[in-house]
């Protein structure tokens, strides 16, 4: 992880020309909710690199959306959260079945 972490700030470094220590700041939320999204649990067990970059993916596509639709920032952070929330009531719909959701007997 310390690996990844370097190389991020490698990239966001490039990307902006220069270097500060509070660079990543307010990432965190759209992070979480990249990871969750990707069908990683909060609640333990394991996730995928691919579930995570799918995750990632859709974040950014979601943000971009909003972002060309000329929606506010404030508005934006909100969508983000609620695609966290959305994103963990799912993940305990389905640990508390222990399947799928869907029909019984389908």
């Amino acid at each position: 992880s310390g690996m990844a972490a370097a190389l991020a700030g490698m990239i966001v470094t490039a990307r902006l020309g220069s270097g500060s220590s509070n660079q990543g700041e307010g990432f965190e939320l759209e992070v979480i909710a990249a990871v969750v999204l990707g069908s990683t649990s909060l609640f333990g067990g394991f996730g995928t690199i691919v579930g995570t970059l799918l995750g990632v993916l859709t974040m950014a596509a979601i943000k971009n959306g909003l972002i060309l639709a000329h929606v506010s920032p404030f508005y934006t952070q909100i969508a983000t959260g609620l695609i966290v929330l959305l994103a963990i009531w799912l993940n305990t719909r389905i640990l508390r079945t222990g399947r799928p959701l869907g029909r019984a007997g389908a």
